[in-house]
């Protein structure tokens, strides 16, 4: 059984300034490993139930979290984390979301090389150093807004705010990179039709790495609880869709290449109050998440460092977060061989429309 939780999901809403980081993590430790785990917090704890949220507060459980972070337990091939960058997020999406149409009308794989990845790090990191930060700021804020609500009016608003941005910029390979989301204004109705309301929402594409780490550990189907969702009950449809209606195949290219159809055997929803193996779950995950919240907002945090100093930190996991890796060399992608994703998927849907009709949400 592998048990799931996530910390610091606000949907859609990635300019949220209390969480700008979410955090998946899955593990699959058994209920008495669970139990040995948080031995030492269960130990100065008579709750029903084990929070990390409330835990925190007090010095006595944070030494006693830091001893359950290192235990002997807590190894390699037992737990896996994503975290992704909510503000960083934004940039992805717009490369996802905008760039992607208008490269695909012209013949360019943008996943090839990397080059999805290398853009979305180009265009965070000069809205974030380089250009107008105020300019870049009201962009992502009107994208947040057009992706949730799909409405003319924001829509409308949103590119007003990248010729705002495009008008500000001096030198020919900023205003190229602009001009690339100015282009999809030719796409806003296949655009607008992908749209719904979790579009902006990590949970299901972090799910994905998640189960494809275990199948790389298990190579057979597994069974999953996780921690009661909103975003994964309205995926469910399209999660049973990724299990049982694609053919097998590995798709995507160099070091992000992974397999089809997801290996789920049975996926639960669950209150951790009824399950310890859950409960440990969310100390995971919102350890994680608290530290790396206080990377993010640069808040100097004596706890948060000895989280970012433990074994939690230096087992597999992935992450969707700035960086300044640009070339195929630099992000281990330059095999050009390989299947794009999106396009298998379309396939399969076109192939098995009432499968895939019955998944699509609204």
């Amino acid at each position: 059984m592998i048990y799931f939780d996530e910390a610091g999901n606000s949907g859609g809403n990635l300019l949220d300034k209390d969480q700008p980081v979410f955090t998946l993590v899955s593990h699959n430790y058994t209920e008495a490993e669970a139990k040995i785990i948080l031995a030492p917090i269960l130990k100065l704890s008579n709750a029903k139930e084990l929070h990390f949220s409330q835990l925190k507060k007090y010095n006595k459980f944070r030494n006693a979290i830091l001893e359950s972070l290192n235990h002997e337990l807590i190894a390699k091939d037992r737990l896996y984390n994503y975290m992704a960058h909510k503000k960083f997020m934004i940039s992805v999406q717009m490369v996802d979301q905008l760039v992607e149409p208008v490269l695909y009308e012209n013949g360019e794989d943008i996943y090839q090389y990397g080059l999805n990845i290398s853009t979305a790090n180009i265009l965070h990191i000069m809205g974030t150093v380089a250009w107008k930060k105020e300019l870049y700021d009201h962009m992502c804020i009107r994208f947040v807004k057009w992706m949730r609500s799909a409405e003319f009016e924001d829509i409308v608003k949103f590119y007003e705010s990248v010729r705002a941005l495009y008008h500000s910029l001096k030198h020919k390979k900023d205003k190229k990179l602009v001009e690339l989301l100015m282009a999809s204004i030719e796409h806003i109705r296949m655009i607008n039709s992908h749209l719904d309301k979790y579009t902006l929402d990590a949970t299901l594409s972090c799910f994905n790495a998640h189960c494809h780490f275990w199948a790389g550990i298990y190579n057979k189907p597994f069974d999953i609880t996780f921690d009661n969702s909103k975003q994964i009950e309205y995926w469910r449809d399209m999660i049973d869709f990724l299990t049982h209606s694609l053919p097998e195949a590995e798709v995507g290219y160099g070091s992000r290449k992974h397999k089809y159809p997801l290996l789920i055997n049975s996926l639960v929803t669950k209150e951790s109050k009824e399950s310890l193996p859950l409960q440990l779950a969310d100390l995971l995950a919102s350890s994680m998440n608290y530290a790396a919240t206080c990377n993010v907002k640069k808040t100097e945090d004596e706890f948060a460092q000895k989280i970012l100093t433990s074994k939690l930190l230096d087992l597999p996991g992935n992450s969707m977060w700035p960086d300044t890796a640009m070339t195929p060399e630099e992000l281990n992608m330059t095999d050009p061989v390989g299947i794009n994703a999106l396009d298998f998927i379309a396939e399969a849907a076109l192939k098995n429309p009432d499968a895939f009709s019955m998944k699509k949400k609204t």
